[in-house]
C-alpha cells in the first residue's frame, strides 16, 4: 500500500511543489497566480468556488444604475471575479467611474476597445447581454457579497494548498511554516481596503505638514470642536481617526414585549406598544413618570414568571427591580436592587432566592363620584343588572345604606309594603331580604354606563385609596367570602369576566396579593353548569371597611411580605421589544402593580460641531434608540431654549413658537444627517459612513449607542458571547475612525457597580459595561457625572451641585486627563458652559423671553444640546 500515500491522495506532483507555491509566496502576477490556482483545481478534479451568474448580475446592475457602482466598489476588488473577462469589464467600469465619466454600454464599449479587450470579453453583444441579466440594482450589495465570499474561498484554497505543499518538503521547519500559515490566514481576513505600510520619510513629511497647518490656530482647537471651551482646551477638539467613548449610567433598558400592560398615572392601563412620548406612567412612589422618548427593536427576549403575580416578557437589557427578602448579607432586608436580566441570570441561586419581585399600591388623587363607592360595590355584587335594586339580608348592610342616605340628606325605609319614598327604598320581599332603589340612583348608574354592563367605572378605579377601599367593602359585603388563615383570604366569584378583571385590578392597585382563575360552577340539583371567574386576594385586608361582622378579616400574621414573590426568568427567543425613557428614578408599575425599571451630552457635541460659526463640519448621527423626529425635537427645543416639557405636552406659548422658528432655520442649514435604523450592524454602519463621506464633507460620526449595535456574524466565531460581540464592535468603530480619518463618538453604558459603590459614586474606567476592549480600543474615554442624581447636594468645598454636570476624561491617549464642569439647564434640556451666569437658582436662564448671555466661545448655541435623563449620554 506504499503507493497509496498522502501525496497521491492530495494529487500534488513534484513539479508543482517547486513552482506554484514559491511564485505565489513571492507575489507573482495576478495572471500567474490564477493560472497556477487553476492548475491545482484541475489536478484535484474539483471546480473552484464561483458564482458566474451572480457576477453577470452585478456587472449588469452597475451598467443600468450608476448608484450601484460605489456599492459594488466598496465591497469588491477587481480580482474578486472568477471569469477573467468579468475582471476586465469591472476594471474598466472602475476607471470610468473614478474619472467621473458616464458608465453605460457606449462608454464601456469604447473603453474596452481602447484597451484592445473588446473582442476578448465577447464583444458589444456580451455587454448588452449583461444588462438583461438583472431587472434592478436593488440587490447589488447582497450579490457583491456573494462574489466576495467565493473569492475569499478561492484565496483560502490557494493559500492552504501552498502550506500543504511546503509541509511535504523534507527540510521544512514546522514552527516557521506554522508562523507563515498564520500570517497568510490573517492576510486573507484583513480588510482589502487597508492601506499598505507607508515608509517613514512619507509619514514624517505628512506629520510636519499637519503640524504646520494647525500651528497658531485660535483656541488651540485642532480637531472637531465640541462647543464647550474648557473641554476643547483639554482635548483640543475631537481628533481625526480617534474613537471617543462617552459613558454614563443607562436609563434605557425598560423594554417589554408587545401587549404588556403598563399602569398610567390616571389609573388606566396601556399596552406598552401604545405608550407615547409625553404619557405619564405611575411611579413606584405614587408620583408620575413622564415618557421622554421611545425605543423599538429586536433582541433576545425572556419571560419573567412571577409565582404570585403577572408574567411579563422583556428584552435581555431590561432592568428588573427586586427587593431583598432576608436579613443576612451586606444589604438591608427590603432594600431594592435594580439589575438587568442579563446580569440577573449570572447571579447565584442563593442570590436569586433572596431577591424577589415586588408590587406596591398605587396612589390616585381623590375625585368626586356620583354614587357612594360602598353602594356601588353592593350593587355590583348583588344588584340587578338592569335597575338600581339591591337585595340583602344583612342588618349591617341596611345600616350602611341608611348612613349613606343620611349623608345625602335623604331617608330610607325598610318595610313589607310596596311603597316608594324619595330616597332609597328598602323593602322586605318574598326572598326575606331587602331591596334598595331610587330613581336618581338609577339615573346615576345609567350615566356611569354600568346598567346592563356591570363593570367598575374608571372614575372609581382611579380614585383615592379610601374610596377604592369602600368600593371593595361593598363588593365583599354583598358577594364576598372570607377564608381563614394568616388574617384571611377573600374570594369573590363573578360570571362576568370583565367585572372579575376590574375587581382584580382594584385589588392590585390597593397592593394586595391577587389571583384570577376560571372554573366551572355546578348546581347538583339541576345539573346546570357555567363558567365563572374567581378573584382571590389577601394581605393587610383587615383595613377594608366591611360591615358584615362574619366577613371581617383579622390582621395579617404571616411573617412573609405578601407583596413580594419569587421569580423565574426563561429565555423566549429573539423578538420585538417596546420601551421608553422616563424621568425620575426610572421605576414604574405594570398593570398589576409590579415594580420594574426603566438616553444628552453627545448630541450637544454633535449639534455644536455642525453649527460652529467658524469650524462647522458634517455630522452623522446613528440613533439605535430614538427616532429621527424625537432627536430633531430635542435639538430644536434645546437650540430655541423652549421648555421641553411644554413642547412635549403641546402647551407652548406664542413666543416659544417664534424662538422655535428661528432655531429651525439655523438647524435646517446645518449639515446633520440622522439615521434611526434599529439594530444597525457594523457592516451597515461602515457602508453608510463611507457613502456619507463620499457625498458630503463628513467630519464627525456619533453612534447611540454601542450596546445596541449588532456584530457582523461572519466576523465572529460560532457561539461568540456578548462580550466578544462588543469587543468586535469597538474594534470596528476604531477601524472606521482610522479609515475615514474622522472622530467617531460612541455612547456606552456603565455597569451597575456605580450604583452599589459607596461615597460619591464617581464613574471609573472599570465601570465600562460588557467589555474591557472598549477601554483598550478607545482613544478618549469620558464620563458624564451628576452628583445631585445620587442625592449629593453639595461638593467637598460646600458648593451646590444643583444643575452641575461634570465631564470626566478618564483616558486620553494623546493628551491629559481631567474633568470639566458644565451647567445643565433642566428647563431647556441643554448643556451650557459653566461660565454662563444666570439670575435664577438651578443654573437655568430666567423664564420670560428665554434669552441668555452669549457663551464665551461666541457660539450662540452655547452648549446647545439635549435632554439629559438619568445621566444617559443621549
Amino acid at each position: 500500500m506504499a503507493e497509496n500515500d498522502d501525496s497521491q491522495r492530495f494529487n500534488i506532483d513534484e513539479s508543482s511543489q517547486s513552482s506554484y507555491p514559491l511564485e505565489k509566496m513571492r507575489g507573482g502576477t495576478g495572471e500567474q497566480q490564477r493560472e497556477q490556482a487553476q492548475a491545482v483545481h484541475e489536478q484535484s478534479g474539483r471546480v473552484p468556488p464561483q458564482a458566474v451568474d451572480v457576477e453577470k448580475s452585478v456587472l449588469g446592475a452597475m451598467l443600468i444604475e450608476r448608484e450601484a457602482i460605489p456599492q459594488a466598489i466598496e465591497i469588491l476588488p477587481s480580482d474578486a471575479f472568477y471569469e477573467s473577462k468579468h475582471q476586465s469589464i469591472y476594471g474598466c467600469i472602475q476607471d470610468l467611474f473614478e474619472r467621473g465619466n458616464p458608465v453605460d454600454l457606449v462608454t464601456l464599449t469604447e473603453e474596452l476597445r481602447r484597451r484592445d479587450k473588446l473582442e476578448e470579453i465577447g464583444g458589444a453583444y456580451y455587454l448588452t447581454e449583461l444588462t438583461t441579466q438583472v431587472a434592478s440594482a436593488a440587490n447589488v450589495e447582497y450579490h457583491a457579497r456573494i462574489i466576495a465570499e467565493k473569492s475569499l474561498l478561492r484565496r483560502m484554497i490557494e493559500t492552504m494548498t501552498t502550506v500543504v505543499q511546503k509541509a511535504y518538503d523534507p527540510g521544512a521547519d514546522a514552527f516557521e511554516l506554522l508562523d507563515e500559515a498564520e500570517s497568510k490566514i490573517f492576510q486573507i481576513s484583513d480588510n482589502q481596503l487597508r492601506k499598505a505600510a507607508a515608509p517613514m520619510n512619507e509619514v514624517v513629511k505628512d506629520t510636519l505638514e499637519r503640524l504646520e497647518t494647525i500651528h497658531g490656530q485660535d483656541g488651540g482647537i485642532t480637531g472637531v470642536p465640541s462647543g464647550f471651551p474648557k473641554l476643547d482646551d483639554l482635548t483640543s477638539g475631537w481628533q481625526d481617526s480617534d474613537l471617543i467613548i462617552i459613558a454614563a449610567r443607562p436609563s434605557m433598558g425598560k423594554c417589554l414585549g408587545k401587549g404588556t400592560p403598563v399602569m398610567m398615572y390616571d389609573g388606566r392601563t396601556k399596552p406598552v406598544e401604545k405608550v407615547e412620548v409625553g404619557d405619564r406612567l405611575m411611579g413606584d412612589d405614587g408620583s408620575p413618570r413622564t415618557v421622554q422618548s421611545l425605543a423599538r427593536g429586536r433582541e433576545q427576549m425572556y419571560w419573567v414568571r412571577q409565582k404570585r403575580g403577572m408574567d411579563y416578557r422583556v428584552n435581555e437589557s431590561h432592568i428588573l427591580s427586586l427587593k431583598k427578602s432576608r436579613r443576612e448579607g451586606a444589604r438591608d432586608r427590603g432594600s431594592i436592587a435594580d439589575i438587568s436580566v442579563r446580569d440577573y441570570l449570572d447571579q447565584s441561586d442563593k442570590w436569586k432566592d433572596d431577591n424577589k419581585g415586588f408590587k406596591v399600591a398605587a396612589e390616585f388623587p381623590d375625585q368626586p363620584v356620583p354614587l357612594d363607592p360602598y353602594f356601588l360595590g353592593l350593587w355590583l355584587g348583588d344588584g340587578k343588572s338592569d335597575n338600581a335594586r339591591i337585595y340583602t339580608t344583612d342588618e349591617e348592610v341596611i345600616t350602611g345604606l341608611q348612613e349613606i342616605a343620611e349623608k345625602r340628606g335623604d331617608t330610607i325605609s325598610v318595610s313589607d309594603e310596596h311603597r316608594r319614598c324619595p330616597a332609597y327604598l328598602v323593602k322586605s320581599g318574598d326572598r326575606g331580604g331587602a331591596m334598595a332603589t331610587r330613581e336618581s340612583v338609577q339615573g346615576a348608574l345609567r350615566a356611569l354606563g354600568v346598567l346592563g354592563d356591570k363593570h367598575i367605572p374608571h372614575l372609581y378605579l382611579g380614585n383615592s385609596r379610601g374610596k377604592r377601599l369602600r368600593l371593595l367593602a361593598g363588593l365583599i359585603d354583598s358577594d364576598g367570602h372570607l377564608n381563614d388563615g394568616h388574617g384571611g383570604t377573600y374570594e369573590i366569584t363573578q360570571s362576568s369576566e370583565q367585572l372579575a378583571r376590574d375587581i382584580k385590578f382594584l385589588c392590585d392597585t390597593l397592593g394586595y396579593r391577587t389571583s384570577l382563575t376560571q372554573k366551572t360552577a355546578r348546581i347538583s340539583s339541576t345539573g346546570y353548569e357555567s363558567e365563572v371567574h374567581r378573584v382571590r386576594f389577601n394581605g393587610n385586608v383587615d383595613e377594608i371597611p366591611v360591615r358584615v361582622e362574619r366577613k371581617k378579616a383579622s390582621p395579617w400574621t404571616d411573617v412573609r411580605d405578601w407583596r413580594m414573590t419569587g421569580i423565574d426568568v426563561e429565555p423566549d427567543g429573539v423578538g420585538d421589544y417596546f420601551g421608553f425613557t422616563l424621568d425620575g428614578n426610572g421605576r414604574f408599575l405594570l398593570g398589576d402593580g409590579t415594580v420594574t425599571h426603566n438616553t444628552a451630552f453627545a448630541l450637544a457635541s454633535a449639534q455644536n460641531a455642525a453649527t460652529h460659526p467658524e469650524r462647522s463640519t458634517g455630522v452623522a448621527i446613528f440613533s439605535l434608540e430614538m427616532g429621527a423626529q424625537q432627536l430633531a425635537q430635542r435639538m430644536l427645543t434645546s437650540e430655541a431654549r423652549v421648555d421641553a416639557h411644554r413642547a412635549r405636552t403641546g402647551r407652548m406659548k406664542d413666543d416659544d413658537w417664534q424662538r422655535l422658528a428661528r432655531a429651525a432655520g439655523a438647524l435646517s442649514d446645518a449639515d446633520i444627517y440622522i439615521d434611526d435604523t434599529p439594530g444597525l450592524s457594523v457592516l451597515e454602519l461602515r457602508a453608510k459612513c463611507r457613502r456619507l463621506k463620499a457625498e458630503h464633507e463628513l467630519g464627525l460620526v456619533v453612534v447611540d449607542y454601542l450596546q445596541l449595535m449588532q456584530a457582523s456574524g461572519a466576523n465572529l466565531r460560532s457561539g461568540a458571547n456578548r462580550e466578544q460581540e462588543i469587543a468586535h464592535i469597538s474594534r470596528s468603530l476604531k477601524g472606521l475612525a482610522k479609515e475615514l480619518d474622522i472622530p467617531v463618538i460612541a455612547l456606552s453604558q456603565l455597569n451597575r457597580a456605580v450604583e452599589n459603590r459607596g461615597g460619591d459614586k464617581r464613574p471609573q474606567l472599570s465601570d465600562l459595561r460588557e467589555s474591557g476592549s472598549i477601554e483598550q480600543d478607545a482613544d478618549v474615554v469620558s464620563f458624564i457625572y451628576r452628583a445631585e442624581r445620587y442625592g449629593i447636594t453639595v461638593d467637598e468645598q460646600g458648593n451646590s451641585t444643583e444643575g452641575i454636570a461634570e465631564i470626566i476624561v478618564g483616558k486620553q491617549r494623546n493628551g491629559p486627563i481631567g474633568s470639566v464642569e458644565l451647567a445643565f439647564v433642566d428647563q431647556y434640556a441643554r448643556f451650557e458652559p459653566l461660565t454662563t451666569q444666570y439670575d435664577n437658582p438651578g443654573g437655568g436662564p430666567p423664564q420670560g423671553d428665554g434669552s441668555a448671555p452669549m457663551p464665551p466661545d461666541g457660539n450662540a448655541g452655547g452648549g446647545g444640546g439635549n435632554s439629559f435623563e438619568d445621566d444617559a449620554p443621549f
